[in-house]
């Protein structure tokens, strides 16, 4: 049976301009992926609300960019630690019911955090104890949730698929601090907490309503045989030019391109003198800098253009922390947070989509949860780094070291790893 389409409106606007929007997005013309991205929207936006509510109710505790900085560590440890494992339990059990327990498991811990907020409990310990647990959960659900989007739509559709995702998670990333940014305000970081709790009920729904089969779970022989095949074939995908290099630019900006997102409360306080609704604006800024470069990737399939793509996104992420750094003008760096937003985003989920489309759908999960050690892992030893040398040396410098480091590491990966921009058609 013929799907309906999911773009007809466009037929109303101008031919050239649905051409370019079809283009972009195409996706979403495919009914479950449509579905899962409209609870998607909505369960992000509460997890942005609760992360922008966490990050200023620990700076309000505790004053201290160093406790900003433990916090954040604590979160991200579990990707470090458990996303490959995570990429192990995609690749052998249903991904829709990882996702749905992941989903449930989030519920609860929004939930406790709401308690303890509502009742006076809350405390840094608190916080980081809940931290370990929400990274933990994030952890096994990340490739999971990567290497899902293959079972929704077809390969054609992937890269396209990986840019709407990511403007879904960006969307949510601008609707979301802008919101807790004025809850926060009049109402607290409570409300942000019990928000989030809820919205894991949209996402859950979503899950409901799709039509994905359930994978058969092979028999012990198959595993043990599929578990052997997996580690060999897993280093070889890894020491593919094509994927070591876009590996190793994932770390680079992990560790140092990240930075200025865990200093975005000190930024927003030293820096700009500002309030916790200028936190949600500067927030608000880089995911819908964030959005902009996601709908530029969705709307290109070149691999070897997006291939070089990535080296230019993170020199202008360089540019863009280092002004963040230097300015004390709120629309400067509102401008500056927006194309970092940008940058990351496309340099992200343009990874995200080669290591994808270059790997056997046997090998997916692993794949992607190396592929997520390499993009987050890292994050937590640079949140502790970003924390201490904000203290040491101040906010300003340590996101200009951030800026050169970045700017180092793009000028190496455009360097030697030019050869996997150009198509192999080409190199024969």
């Amino acid at each position: 049976m013929k799907q309906p389409d999911g773009l007809q409106p466009l037929r109303l606007l101008p031919a050239k301009i649905a051409r370019e929007l079809k283009t972009t997005f195409a996706s979403l013309n495919n009914r479950d992926f449509r579905v899962y991205s409209w609870g998607q929207v909505i369960s992000l936006c509460g997890t942005w609300m609760q992360t922008i509510a966490l990050s200023w109710l620990v700076y309000k505790l505790t004053g201290s960019a160093a406790a900003l900085g433990m916090v954040s560590f604590a979160s991200s440890l579990p990707l470090l630690l458990f996303t490959y494992f995570g990429g192990i339990l995609a690749d052998r059990y249903d991904r829709k019911r990882i996702l749905v327990t992941a989903q449930i498991l989030g519920m609860v811990e929004a939930t406790v955090l709401t308690a303890l907020c509502f009742t006076g409990l809350i405390s840094v310990t608190w916080l980081v104890v809940l931290a370990l647990v929400r990274g933990t959960i994030t952890a096994f659900e990340l490739p999971a949730r990567q290497s899902f989007l293959p079972d929704l739509v077809g390969k054609d559709q992937l890269t396209n698929a990986i840019g709407i995702n990511s403007a879904i998670w960006n969307t949510s990333r601008t609707l979301g601090p802008a919101l807790a940014g004025i809850l926060i305000g009049a109402f607290g970081e409570t409300l942000c907490f019990g928000i989030n709790a809820v919205s894991y009920l949209a996402g859950l729904l979503s899950l409901s309503m799709l039509s994905v089969k359930v994978r058969e779970k092979p028999t012990a022989a198959e595993q043990a045989a599929n578990e052997k095949e997996a580690k060999r074939s897993v280093w070889s995908v890894l020491m593919d030019p094509k994927i070591k290099y876009v590996l190793l630019l994932s770390a680079a900006t992990s560790i140092f391109g990240f930075q200025y997102g865990v200093l975005l409360p000190v930024v927003s306080d030293q820096v700009l003198g500002g309030a916790a609704s200028t936190l949600g604006f500067l927030s608000a800024a880089s995911g819908l800098g964030a959005l902009f470069g996601s709908l530029v990737l969705a709307n290109r399939s070149n691999s070897p253009l997006v291939r070089r793509g990535l080296g230019f996104a993170c020199l202008v992420l360089a540019c863009a922390v280092a002004t963040i750094g230097y300015s004390t003008m709120l629309m400067v760096s509102l401008l500056a947070i927006g194309c970092a937003g940008a940058a990351v985003s496309f340099q992200l989920s343009g990874g995200n989509s080669l290591v994808q489309s270059s790997v056997n759908p046997a090998l997916r999960g692993r794949v992607m949860g190396l592929y997520s050690t390499f993009m987050l892992g890292f994050s937590p030893f640079a949140a502790m780094l970003a924390g201490w040398l904000a203290e040491l040396i101040g906010v300003s410098y340590t996101l200009y070291v951030s800026a050169a480091c970045v700017f180092v590491s793009a000028l190496l990966y455009l360097t030697f790893g030019k050869r996997s921009f150009v198509p192999s058609e080409e190199k024969k």
